[in-house]
């Protein structure tokens, strides 16, 4: 797992494909690829298709020498990061929902984030082949995952 960060944002400011590239690519995630994979040639970036992961973002990505895995737009069963979102959202609605403090809340989250072991999600890996499977049949459509 990789580190767990927030966007620093000011006020009116929402995050665009200059502000995902300077905290997020260029910032915490090439620190920790460089910490923890530094001898892999070609890292792999599984990013959606939103709009900020686009415009400046590819050549940033190629200067770094990352590719970024491409699946199809609205299948999310292929990425499964999407299931860790989803269990820390039941998580935060069922046991946090009181809190309205947004400090408090990112405390809660990165304290989520911290509890997740390199092993417990690796179950998510290895139903990959299957997940491939499901989306291929259903051609790019939903899936039971």
């Amino acid at each position: 797992m990789g580190p767990g960060t927030f966007f620093d944002l000011g006020d009116g400011m929402t995050v665009n494909s200059i502000v995902y590239q300077d905290q997020i690519l260029t910032g915490p995630l090439k620190e920790f690829w460089e910490e923890s994979f530094g001898d892999v040639d070609e890292p792999i970036v599984m990013e959606d298709n939103a709009p900020v992961h686009k415009k400046v973002c590819i050549p940033v990505r190629q200067e770094l020498g990352m590719r970024c895995h491409q699946h199809p737009p609205n299948s999310p069963d292929l990425n499964p990061i999407e299931n860790i979102w989803a269990h820390m959202k039941s998580r935060i609605a069922k046991e946090y929902g009181h809190i309205t403090s947004v400090n408090a809340m990112k405390q809660v989250v990165m304290s989520m984030w911290m509890e997740f072991e390199d092993g417990r999600w690796d179950y998510l890996i290895e139903s990959m082949p299957t997940r491939i499977q499901a989306v291929i049949k259903a051609k790019g459509g939903s899936t039971s995952y």
